[in-house]
């Protein structure tokens, strides 16, 4: 009797080490997504809120538009071109979701060029000045994006950058940002390909124009 116990309990224990458990996987939620997006827009709004800089470093407040980034005007060269772009206001620390800055062709161009558009790494930008090196002083994000335009082969056409959220968020994240604060957006290159685009002093209303869309509760 005690033999045929034993012999039942070891095919009860063989059978039970051939039914395998269940493998628990953790659950992956998925990452939260904007229960709603808002639309921002900001075209430059004064003469002295889009520059060139020229190579030797002498600025070019008025000009009736922005070379990107070559001009041989005055010997300017490879400049540097700013844009400041006035009361975003997007409260700090919320998740940008898309920006470009839409510029609207002055000159038609189809020579090679490529730009780099970064941000001022700054709370709130200031407008840009007289004295040399205005734009090339400021501290630059750390994000970039860079940019071959397509030809611009009508004037009046308008031509949206790349995509420019990661340098927004980057700027939109600083510890003092507030919604309401100012920003700046520098374009650098070199070469002397160009794009020509329109600026505040050559048609206000036809300046760069920012679009910024963003998560909103």
């Amino acid at each position: 009797m005690i033999r045929r116990l034993a012999l039942l309990l070891y095919s009860l224990s063989f059978i039970n080490a051939q039914i395998s458990l269940p493998t628990f996987q953790a659950v992956h939620k998925p990452h939260s997504s904007c229960s709603s997006t808002s639309t921002l827009e900001v075209r430059v709004a004064t003469g002295n809120d889009d520059a060139e800089e020229a190579q030797g470093g002498s600025m070019y407040r008025n000009s009736s538009d922005l070379e990107l980034v070559y001009d041989t005007y005055n010997n300017q060269n490879s400049q540097e071109v700013g844009m400041r772009f006035l009361n975003i206001t997007i409260a700090k620390g919320t998740e940008i979701k898309n920006a470009y800055i839409r510029f609207t062709a002055d000159e038609t161009s189809s020579s090679s060029v490529t730009v780099t558009i970064h941000g001022e790494d700054i709370d709130d930008a200031a407008q840009f000045g007289s004295n040399s090196n205005n734009i090339s002083s400021r501290t630059k994000t750390s994000a970039s994006v860079d940019w071959t335009p397509d030809s611009w082969s009508s004037t009046g056409a308008t031509h949206d950058s790349p995509d420019l959220t990661t340098i927004t968020q980057e700027i939109i994240n600083r510890s003092s940002w507030s919604s309401g604060n100012d920003m700046v957006f520098i374009v650098t290159g070199t070469g002397t390909g160009k794009r020509t685009a329109e600026s505040y002093n050559g048609s206000s209303s036809k300046a760069p124009l920012l679009h910024i869309e963003y998560c909103t509760p």
